[in-house]
């Protein structure tokens, strides 16, 4: 596209010429120079795309015209499926593959456990393909050993170059296909923002008639040591349209993973984002592996976006996390009972942020006071949203407070500024004041 404002750039007698110089009518004449068309032939075809064009713009002309806030919002996604049809249509889909995972598993690492859902979608979903950078050989966290060899061209490296990913990933969505996108570190997503934003816009653009459903897995998240901010990003973007999920565990990803895929073949946009620190986590005090969990084997088992998880009893003090959050914020919760005589805290993995879990909703007005512990970045925090939210429904008690990681970048070789569990702790002193 040219400027709008040519004729501050160009005099009147250069913008002419441009005109006269036109470079369809110059290819025009060519073709009908080399005998491929006649000018009768391309003044026809002329003609019959200016009446589908008048004839789109009198279709639209008729068409109803937004009148409130709620029939813009409406699509912004596709419905939601409601659990019992996920877990139905998972189900059979998964029974009726020849996926080899079915038998149970002895507890294993958050990255092996994801490993074998991916396997499981794989094999139940025909339709389903899986693209990223080098995850023909594991990928940058090994997520993918092992799947290329089973499920061939459908696990498919591209070159380091996410606007490529994503519009890659459109693309196969409007084909048919159903991608899962691979973005190898969280902050490589600016990198294809334009695509990632086009994905996320494509159901509103359209008036729901053509979404984009996918996954992207957000990876190279949080807290770590390894190259700084660009392999330690703890912002996320959540424009509406998304769906944006952050587990904690391997049990939780797999029950999750069922959903999310089934709500990307209908239509919507989910953003899984993986905690670094936690794929290969087996402890959570000492050496207890604790944090390494089963496979959960029943296919009908899913997790739906409205479901939290919750550790401890009491109704004194809740704490609401994510992701890395959860096990940094149950050691705060072990500190808080021995040093400080605390008791009462419970600890909430609530791990879809684009909105307030359901669940989330109703525990919250059962507690004194609530903490909203969040890994990512003040100011760049989704619980802020979900704060927002459970202001103006009146589900906050009088005692609440938020705390997130440091506002500023990520050093190198160093965990200083993510969110840790002396902050969890003042912050529960504080608001227990």
């Amino acid at each position: 596209a040219a400027t709008d404002r040519q004729d501050a750039y160009l005099a009147a007698d250069e913008i002419a010429a441009a005109e006269a110089h036109d470079a369809l009518a110059g290819e025009c004449a060519r073709a009908v120079a080399q005998g491929v068309t006649s000018y009768a032939k391309l003044q026809e075809r002329f003609e019959e795309l200016a009446s589908q064009v008048e004839a789109a713009f009198e279709a639209a002309a008729e068409e109803p015209k937004v009148a409130s806030r709620e029939a813009c919002i409406r699509f912004n996604s596709q419905p939601l499926v409601p659990k019992a049809e996920v877990a139905s249509e998972v189900a059979d889909k998964v029974n009726a593959s020849t996926f080899a995972g079915k038998a149970s598993s002895a507890p294993q690492v958050m990255r092996r456990v994801m490993t074998r859902a991916l396997d499981e979608q794989l094999s139940a979903r025909k339709e389903l393909v899986y693209v990223g950078e080098d995850v023909q050989h594991g990928g940058y966290y090994r997520i993918t050993d092992g799947l290329h060899s089973k499920h061939g061209w459908r696990v498919a490296d591209f070159p380091p170059d996410e606007t490529s990913l994503l519009g890659v990933a459109i693309g196969y969505s409007q084909a048919g296909l159903l991608p899962i996108v691979e973005i190898p570190y969280a902050k490589y997503l600016d990198c294809g923002g334009d695509m990632f934003f086009e994905a996320v816009i494509m159901n509103w653009l359209s008036a729901g008639q053509r979404p984009s459903g996918m996954i992207i897995r957000l990876q190279g998240f949080d807290k770590g040591v390894f190259g700084g901010n660009f392999h330690t990003h703890n912002s996320l973007h959540l424009p509406p349209g998304l769906d944006v999920v952050a587990f904690s565990n391997g049990a939780d990803y797999a029950r999750g993973l069922r959903n999310a895929v089934a709500q990307a073949a209908a239509g919507r946009v989910v953003m899984l984002v993986d905690s670094t620190d936690l794929l290969n986590r087996r402890h959570l005090f000492e050496k207890d592996d604790a944090w390494m969990t089963p496979y959960p084997v029943d296919p009908a088992d899913c997790m739906a976006f409205d479901e939290v998880r919750a550790h401890g009893e009491g109704d004194r003090l809740l704490i609401v996390s994510y992701g890395n959050g959860v096990p940094t914020s149950l050691r705060a919760q072990r500190i808080l009972q021995e040093e400080h005589a605390v008791s009462g805290v419970v600890v909430v993995d609530a791990p879809y942020l684009s909105d307030v879990p359901g669940e989330l909703a109703e525990l919250i007005p059962r507690f004194s006071a609530v903490l909203f512990a969040d890994v990512c970045k003040m100011g760049q925090h989704p619980q802020a949203g979900q704060i927002v939210r459970l202001q103006e429904r009146g589900l906050l008690p009088a005692k609440w407070r938020s705390i997130a990681a440091t506002p500023t970048y990520n050093p190198l070789g160093s965990t200083l500024t993510f969110l840790n569990e002396t902050d969890i702790i003042q912050g529960a002193l504080a608001v227990l004041r």
